[in-house]
């Protein structure tokens, strides 16, 4: 019985040191590197609560096996405390906070870096739809037509004919608009993250972030933070180049993809901002941009369909390399 009391509130513990970890993934307070730590700790709890389970099912055999009223009411005591501790927890939902957990625990688990703010990207994007749906709804209540046909808060859209992801006009965001209408540099990167989140129409948009419009300069400019498979130990020429394809395929993906079509007229040309992921003396990881690529959007339609060639991309695109 001291088994099972020990074990459960060891698997409490770190759940709860393991819940302040995610709150400081969604603060960014913690590097990507921290993940290792945050296995160590979710396989803990994972332990602990197969030992709790283990040792609950062993003092349900004992009991069993040689029933005697020393042992009945320690067990009676334990199962209404369990009983209630549930019925808490269930009516308190946010205490336990299983549905953002699960996917922190996921990656915790497989020593993966979490991707905090894609996650609450989509779990905001998902909410701003369902709110706008129920008003939808509600409205055409109001008019007297049937509720069901404007809620859908299912996958946005679907493919266009070109492969991009699609959003609808009833579900795009006005505030960078008018912003840009008004002359001022806007970050569009979170309006990218919920519009490519399910349907990425290239496999390189999950290292795309800070993604910015100037319509003084006419200009769309994101970064990539590459992965270290793809420029370590040495970015050597041939990485160069499959990274110079990749930048290419992004900038056929993001000119044709549905959901920038009312923020065209503000851009004529991206620049993305490349960088490799490196550990410093003190074992810390930097980001150490090595090259930039700036280039027509005229230019990137007229290519548009042809096979990439690393000779022409240098004559079409703008190609900066840095130290």
């Amino acid at each position: 019985m001291e088994e099972f009391v020990t074990a459960t509130i060891v698997a409490g513990l770190f759940y709860a040191v393991l819940r302040f970890f995610k709150i400081s993934w969604y603060k960014q307070g913690f590097p990507p590197a921290f993940i290792y730590l945050a296995g160590i700790f979710a396989w803990c709890t994972a332990l602990a609560i197969l030992a709790s389970v283990f040792s609950f099912v062993s003092m349900t055999i004992d009991l069993i096996s040689s029933f005697d009223t020393d042992t009945l009411i320690p067990f009676v005591g334990i199962i209404i405390v369990v009983g209630v501790a549930t019925k808490l927890l269930v009516d308190k939902k946010k205490i336990l906070d299983i549905s953002h957990m699960i996917p922190f625990l996921r990656s915790a688990i497989l020593f993966q870096n979490y991707d905090a703010k894609r996650q609450e990207l989509i779990e905001r994007n998902e909410k701003v739809q369902l709110a706008r749906a129920k008003k939808a709804a509600a409205e055409r209540m109001a008019s007297g037509q049937p509720a069901e046909e404007v809620i859908d808060v299912s996958e946005e859209s679907s493919k266009g004919f070109d492969g991009s992801s699609a959003v609808t006009q009833s579900t795009q965001p006005t505030t960078e608009l008018d912003a840009l209408k008004r002359g001022e540099g806007t970050d569009i990167s979170e309006l990218f993250k919920s519009s490519t989140s399910k349907l990425p129409a290239h496999p390189l948009y999950q290292f795309v972030s800070m993604m910015r419009i100037d319509p003084s300069d006419k200009l769309m400019s994101f970064t990539m933070v590459l992965p270290s498979s793809a420029t370590e130990p040495n970015l050597t020429q041939e990485k160069l180049q499959r990274i110079k394809q990749g930048v290419y395929q992004v900038f056929q993906a993001v000119i044709v993809e549905q959901w920038l079509k009312p923020y065209s007229e503000y851009y004529t040309s991206l620049k993305v901002s490349c960088f490799r992921v490196r550990k410093d003396e003190f074992d810390m990881t930097r980001e150490i941009q090595f090259m930039s690529v700036q280039m027509d959007v005229a230019q990137i339609r007229q290519s548009r369909g042809k096979p990439f060639n690393g000779t022409e991309f240098a004559k079409i695109a703008a190609i900066t390399m840095e130290s």
